[in-house]
Order: C-alpha cells, then structure tokens, then sequence
C-alpha cells in the first residue's frame, strides 16, 4: 500500500471508505476502530482525521453507500411491476434480502444512533427520500385521490411495519413460537394495510 503522499486527497478518502465498508460487513460497526481502518489501507490513525471529520463521519459515508445499494435493489424489484400490490410486495422483499444479507451494513444504517436531521448530510436524506418516494408512487396509483401529506404519512406508516419485520428478523425473535415465513408476513403486512388505503 501506498503511503499518503501517492493518493490525493478524494482517493485516500475512497480508500478509507472502501476499507470501512469491508470491515463492517464482517465484523459489525461496533467492533470497527480508527486503528483497525487505518492498519487496511496502511496510514496511521492520525491520516484518517486528516480528510474526516471523526470515525462517525466516515461511518456516514458507508451508510451512503448502503442506502444507495438498497435503493438500486428495491428500485430493481418494482421496475417492470404494474399492480401496486405487487410492486410493494417486491420492496418488502426486497429490503428483507438486503437486511438478511447485509446484516451489520443494515444495523450501522438503521439500529445505531443517527445524527440529529440538521447535522445528517443532504445525500443522506435525499436518498432516503428516494426510497420513500418508490412506496408512495404505488399509494397514489392506488389512492389518486389522497393528498400528498396523507401519501407521505401512508408510506412511512406502512414501512415502519417492513422495517420491524426486518428487525425482529435478524434478532432472532420474530418465529420463536411460528413456522411464519418472511414471504407470508410481509404479504399479509402489505395486504392489509392497502387495503385500507385504498378505501379511505
């Protein structure tokens, strides 16, 4: 590996998050140091705070990443899916595969503690906006009447269900006394709760 003076300053930083993604996928964000990022890429500890601000900062650009890689997977499930209830069925999918095959990327995005919405930078919130905005698409389809408040509320309320079910599934504590599979749970989540959308 290079020393510092054979990277500019957007490699070295490329790098460093490279390498942080590598780690957190194998070992989880709460065993990942400064010192371990470094030892990867081969600078001292001292160089990473030299193009990041702290080790929460370089965590925020990994979680860039995986936002990004979740979105492409569930805009992915939906692109060719015509009938609402499909398509948001596709997302529940989805976003349980990236979870149970992602899970320390998942838990750095979404389980530990998040900067306050001022400090979160803008990429962040746009692309979590993104994904929100593939769920509303399939509510206005399905209810063109509700406003775009109500379509907001609706999508997040719904995805606070998805994303429970996420959690419960990777900690183990969602089919301790059920042979329910993922499959049956999100379809019955998404089932019912459109259904009731579609009257209101």
């Amino acid at each position: 590996m290079g020393r510092r003076s054979d990277h500019s300053r957007e490699e070295l930083q490329g790098l460093i998050v490279e390498a942080t993604l590598n780690l957190v996928r194998e070992h989880g964000a709460d065993k990942v140091t400064a010192r371990q990022i470094a030892k990867s890429v081969g600078y001292t500890p001292g160089t990473l705070y030299s193009v990041f601000i702290n080790l929460q900062d370089i965590f925020l650009h990994v979680t860039e990443i995986g936002l990004k890689d979740l979105f492409t997977l569930c805009d992915a499930a939906v692109e060719n899916e015509n009938d609402p209830y499909s398509a948001i069925i596709g997302l529940g999918h989805a976003y349980l595969k990236f979870a149970t095959e992602h899970t320390h990327q998942f838990d750095l995005m979404f389980a530990r503690s998040a900067p306050s919405e001022e400090s979160t930078p803008a990429s962040i919130r746009n692309r979590i906006g993104s994904m929100f905005n593939l769920i509303e698409i399939q509510l206005s389809k399905l209810n063109p009447d509700a406003t775009t408040p109500n379509v907001k509320l609706g999508a997040r309320a719904l995805w606070s269900g998805v994303h429970g079910l996420a959690m419960l599934r990777l900690s183990d504590q969602l089919y301790l006394d059920s042979t329910s599979k993922d499959e049956d749970v999100v379809e019955t989540l998404v089932f019912n709760f459109l259904n009731s959308w579609k009257q209101q």
